[in-house]
């Protein structure tokens, strides 16, 4: 392990001591724990982590830092220190599986050889771990995580949620200074402090009584109180600070004022013998840490022995400038390391820079060949070497790739493509052309989750090659045609994974490139069946899965078989359940054999959808949950886990968890269609809690995300269902019915019995007939006209399956059955249907769908019960949308309340009621309708058609047409005499 040489003083931290002690007792008994040290630059994080490593000698420990070297940092580096440390330490170095060599090499009796997922890479580390922290536990620091590769934190990420019983305990260090908007950290760290086990840790400034003992300790002697306020005013409390100012050998009051921080941390090494100042320069040069075998090799080459080097450390090893480590040195912090490093002039630090890629290219006593590929690249890079930068860069790249460092990966090839121009032998060095390497950096941007990238970088290529457009498969000169569909497959999966549209243009003019029996056909031609479903081509999608299918079986194309096989279970009849599900899994299976991640997450995401669609709800859930922890396993819960996430958000909502749904909604990040579907969920939160103006907001948002376009039409469908629901909330019902018609016009053309087609379609039949059923009480030509053109659309549509979608079809019947003793017992009969599937929201609808047509029926204990379970419902589970609703037909139906009163007064407030037929018991007399009825009763409490229309939720120009039309009927000629009249029926 590291060997720390701590400052003499300690001081004002024995209370987080004793929490980090605290939490190393319970990690034997309880299992692992991870606590994250936050504070800013200076503030003693690792002074803290070093000194509760000092006080728990028996346990066995290892530390690894994070190194700043930008995009082409050390992937994992981190961890290949503590691993190597353990290693060395001693003790069981069980690897069964080889993968640990990928991260160290020098393991002994492990080949390194590669394999194409990051599960078993991140699985070898557990175990490796599990094993050394069995039985006395095992003590694990990982230094400086604002500086992490995006590879180390998804391994970090998944430590703590599977260490589980393990007496692990891990400790974090992170400045908190160094965390900008957008860092990636902003992110991460609220969802490791959400796991089990995880603490937060903050350092705070020292007290002015602090400093003083600080002082004390560092000076021996105690400063007289008005040196100490000058040196806590100086310092402002942070340790690093003030040992800085006591290092200058004068008293507070006499020390001159340094012009910024970085003269106050070079103070102490201006007195230093310039050979030492030259070699500090050389170690700031590599980063905070330095391997001794590269810096005598970099210093060899500035001219210098190994003897001089020895002689010019010591006195920065005795000025605690530098620290011993196990193979060479560090900064005592990483804030000097900076200073020393600014210090240099420019060409100073490029011939640093120039010696450290001679010295590596060189190559290096006991450095991994992984670590002197990646170290090369970026020194070569900031020597301004560009033809070595591009060549190093591309090496690295490989080594990246072989830890499944997408990230890394990703980065080391921009740097390729930003180097290309600038070295004219580019392709010799790479021995690929350039749009290969475009072709590369999209997949890998794929893999990494960034479609937009892919798409930018597909294009590029493309255009390097000629093709523009679509419909011109040949574009491409004939020796290119194979790089060309390359190009076309990964934009085309990338605009897939958009929701954009061009991505079966592009499919299908790379599978025209290819000869059938070639071994990438059946990849794009698997990709195209599954874009060809998700837009909604269900024949031909199934057409184009079976024949991928056959085609893969022959090649033995693993891959492809296993995509075919889901898209293909999506495509099954709802009615034989168990043929989809047998589908799905043999996929599935196939996918996770053939370490391809993304088509077993797809069919993951998939099978979690098609067993929703099926009103399996647990199911579902337990297969999103599934998904969410795979995610994990692979490291990539940012980039995948959204989707998981997602549709475990939506299975919440429908049961009614409004709350869990809505945290869910929080872990899905920006962009693609995900976002846009997390968007639609937020939607439906917002009506049915009722935020009308938030749930605005979102669809504009949504559309921001997913302009309609360039986008998907299947995956507009849910916002225009939105829209329809809330002018129904609104009383817009003449914009409602345009919608409904709107709607089902877009449906009318898809016959196919598919989940998707049946998710969509049953998800919103009820809604479209009671919008038809609400037109049908509407005055006026239009609302008429309207309510038959969405009659024969309903008419016109295929019958929904009845294996589990009986409770929709009889909430449909229920609303246009003329009866309302048969609309009531059709709506009490969906209730009893969906109850057992657990879908809560649905429940409630059909619930106060019942209530209504109880008072239709002159039932009013029976709409009374309705109304009342609605009214707990929607108490229950936050449906502020329901809790109105109830309220507003207790108020106006005079509606017992659950103690028994009657509700005589209007409802305090203009509830959100959708229009409908609720009129009061009985056949109203006069030929009268029942929203006549309404009206007149309205009108009878004094309210104005403004308000009468707020209250039925209604225009008020509507209210107007109403009371005309009652007028006439009751023959009277204003509205005072049409209330009398009502009187004398009995209706107000």
């Amino acid at each position: 392990m590291l060997v720390h040489e701590p400052s003499p003083a300690f001081v004002g931290r024995h209370h987080h001591l004793s929490l980090l002690a605290a939490d190393a007792r319970r990690t034997v008994p309880e299992g692992a724990r991870t606590v994250l040290v936050l504070g800013g630059a200076g503030v003693g994080k690792s002074r803290l982590l070093t000194e509760h490593l000092r006080r728990v000698p028996g346990t066995p420990s290892a530390v690894g830092g994070c190194l700043e070297l930008g995009a082409e940092g050390v992937p994992f580096a981190p961890f290949t220190a503590l691993l190597r440390e353990l290693v060395r330490s001693g003790g069981p170095a069980a690897d069964p599986t080889g993968d640990l060599g990928r991260l160290l090499p020098d393991l002994k009796g492990v080949s390194g050889a590669v394999v194409e997922s990051r599960a078993r890479l991140f699985e070898a580390v557990l175990t490796f771990l599990e094993e050394r922290a069995a039985p006395a536990g095992l003590t694990l620091v990982i230094e400086d995580l604002h500086w992490a590769d995006a590879s180390t934190r998804d391994l970090l990420v998944f430590l703590p949620r599977n260490l589980g019983s393990a007496p692990v305990h891990l400790l974090i260090s992170v400045r908190t200074d160094d965390l900008h908007r957008t860092h990636p950290l902003r992110g991460l760290l609220p969802e490791l402090e959400r796991l089990p086990g995880v603490r937060r840790l903050d350092l705070e400034l020292l007290s002015k009584d602090e400093v003083g003992a600080q002082a004390t300790a560092l000076s021996g002697r105690e400063l007289d109180p008005a040196d100490l306020d000058l040196l806590f005013e100086r310092s402002g409390g942070n340790p690093l600070f003030v040992e800085s100012f006591l290092a200058t050998g004068h008293d507070p009051a006499g020390a001159p004022l340094p012009e910024g921080l970085r003269d106050l941390l070079l103070s102490a090494v201006e007195p230093l013998p310039e050979p030492t100042r030259r070699i500090l320069g050389l170690v700031a040069t590599a980063g905070t840490r330095v391997r001794h075998t590269l810096l005598a090799s970099v210093n060899r080459r500035a001219g210098s022995s190994d003897v001089e080097l020895d002689a010019a450390l010591r006195p920065a090893v005795d000025a605690r400038i530098l620290r011993s480590t196990a193979d060479g040195y560090a900064f005592r912090h990483a804030l000097l390391a900076e200073a020393v490093h600014t210090d240099l002039m420019p060409g100073e630090r490029v011939r640093a820079h120039r010696r450290y890629a001679e010295a590596l290219q060189a190559g290096v006593e006991r450095m991994p060949e992984r670590e002197r590929a990646l170290q090369l690249a970026h020194h070569a890079h900031c020597a301004h070497d560009q033809p070595l930068a591009l060549s190093a860069a591309w090496r690295a790249a490989d080594h990246a790739a072989a830890v499944d460092a997408y990230p890394e990966h990703l980065g080391l090839i921009e740097r390729v493509l930003e180097l290309w121009d600038q070295v004219p032998d580019a392709v010799e060095r790479v021995g690929l052309p350039r749009d290969q390497v475009l072709v590369r950096a999209a997949e890998v941007s794929l893999v990494a989750g960034s479609p937009r990238r892919a798409v930018s970088y597909a294009t590029e290529g493309l255009d390097e090659l000629g093709v523009t457009g679509f419909r011109d498969p040949h574009g491409a000169r004939r020796e290119s045609f194979e790089r060309a569909s390359r190009l076309r497959h990964a934009r085309g999966r990338a605009l897939k994974e958009m929701g954009r549209d061009g991505a079966l243009e592009d499919l299908a003019d790379g599978l025209v490139l290819l000869a059938h029996d070639h071994p990438d056909a059946t990849a794009v031609g698997a990709t195209m069946a599954a874009t060809l479903m998700m837009r909604g081509h269900h024949d031909q999608a199934a057409r184009m899965a079976r024949r991928v299918l056959d085609s893969a079986r022959a090649l033995g194309d693993r891959r492809s078989e296993a995509d075919a096989l889901i898209t293909l279970g999506g495509l099954s009849d709802p009615l034989d359940t168990d043929e989809g599900l047998a589908l799905f899994g043999e996929g599935i299976g196939l996918a996770r054999e053939a370490g391809d991640v993304p088509v077993e997450i797809r069919g993951l995401v998939n099978l979690s959808g098609h067993l929703k669609n099926l009103d399996r709800l647990e199911e579902s859930a337990r297969v999103s949950l599934e998904g969410m922890r795979r995610c994990g396993e692979l490291g990539l819960t940012r980039t995948q886990g959204g989707a998981f996430a997602c549709g475990l958000a939506v299975t919440r909502f429908h049961q009614g968890r409004f709350a869990e749904s809505e945290e869910l909604l929080s872990r899905v990040t920006e962009g693609g269609v995900t976002w846009a579907r997390a968007l639609t969920l937020r939607m439906q939160l917002d009506l049915y809690r009722w935020r009308p103006d938030a749930l605005r907001a979102t669809i504009d948002e949504f559309h921001r995300a997913l302009p309609a376009r360039v986008s998907s039409p299947v995956e507009h469908l849910p916002v225009h269902g939105v829209l329809q629901q809330l002018a129904v909330y609104e009383g817009r019902l003449l914009d409602a019915g345009r919608m409904t018609r709107d709607l089902l016009h877009r449906t009318a053309g898809e016959r196919s019995r598919t989940p998707l087609a049946q998710g969509l379609y049953r998800s919103t039949l009820v809604r479209h007939t009671s919008v038809a059923a609400r037109l049908a009480e509407e005055p006026g030509e239009e609302a008429r006209q309207l309510a038959r053109e969405v009659r024969e659309l309903l008419d016109d549509m295929p019958p929904v399956t009845e294996h589990s979608d009986s409770h929709a079809r009889l909430a449909a019947d229920a609303w246009l059955a003329p009866d309302p003793e048969e609309s009531l017992a059709l709506f009490e009969a969906a209730m009893a249907a969906v109850a057992p599937t657990g879908h809560v929201v649905l429940g409630a609808e059909y619930e106060l769908a019942a209530a209504e047509a109880a008072l239709r029926a002159g039932r009013r204990d029976r709409a009374a019960a309705h109304v009342d379970a609605v009214h707990r419902l929607a108490v229950r589970h936050g449906m502020a949308l329901f809790e109105r609703q109830t309220r507003a037909l207790r108020a106006r139906h005079a509606l017992p309340d659950p103690d028994g009163h009657a509700a005589t007064s209007p409802a305090p407030e203009r509830a959100a009621l959708p229009a409908g037929p609720t009129p009061a018991a009985g056949s109203p007399p006069a030929g009268l309708t029942p929203r006549e009825v309404e009206v007149l009763v309205e009108v009878a409490r004094g309210s104005s058609n403004r308000e009468v229309g707020e209250a039925l939720f209604i225009s008020g120009k509507t209210v107007s047409v109403h009371l005309s039309n009652a007028m006439g009927k009751l023959g009277v000629r204003n509205r005072t005499a049409a209330v009398a009249r009502a009187r004398e029926l009995g209706l107000v």
